[in-house]
């Protein structure tokens, strides 16, 4: 009796055990990937689009390659493109001001995306008509955006559109984020 008893838990074991090693693949398979501890290359390429009247005036380009580094947060990069004006001060005393675009991108990986943290600035000088009855030092413009945003590796996405509160204008930046590596 005591040996039909041990063949009988052997036999009931043998047969419950493809179920509990199923059972422990599958749970295995549904667990979300973990994101890649490698270091991945993203070419970030910018287009800043200046439109007046909805018709296009101009488009300027600016791309950043940018490395993730395991264990940390995001990437960083900034481009610049300005030129430094001087303004005359009391007694001579001469200050400068930098006057142009100024682009800072912080990118992080997630599993089907790519999130973009980006602060964009024009800056720039008031023309003369339109610093009319104003005071003779300069008058400076500046437009600004920050955003914080997903967006699909090399798909272009806009992420930004400002209009110019002094013109007609309006600045459109649009992204795209693509895996080199």
């Amino acid at each position: 009796m005591r040996r039909m008893l041990q063949t009988a838990l052997y036999l009931a074991l043998l047969l419950v055990s493809p179920c509990l090693i199923g059972g422990t693949v599958a749970a295995e398979e549904t667990q979300p990937p973990t994101e890649s501890k490698s270091p991945n290359v993203y070419q970030v390429d910018f287009s800043v689009r200046e439109l007046e009247d909805s018709k296009p005036v101009n488009t300027r380009n600016y791309s950043l390659l940018l490395q993730t580094i395991p264990d940390e947060r995001v990437a960083n990069g900034r481009v610049r493109a300005v030129s430094r004006v001087p303004i005359i001060l009391v007694e001579g005393q001469v200050e400068y001001q930098e006057v142009g675009l100024s682009i800072d991108c912080g990118l992080r990986e997630q599993r089907d995306r790519v999130l973009l943290e980006i602060t964009f600035e024009i800056s720039d000088l008031a023309t003369p008509q339109e610093e009319k009855g104003l005071a003779s030092r300069p008058v400076f413009r500046t437009i600004r955006s920050q955003v914080r945003t997903g967006v699909l590796a090399g798909k272009p996405t806009v992420v930004s559109k400002v209009d110019d509160t002094a013109t007609k204008r309006r600045y459109e930046l649009e992204v795209t984020a693509t895996k080199v590596k």
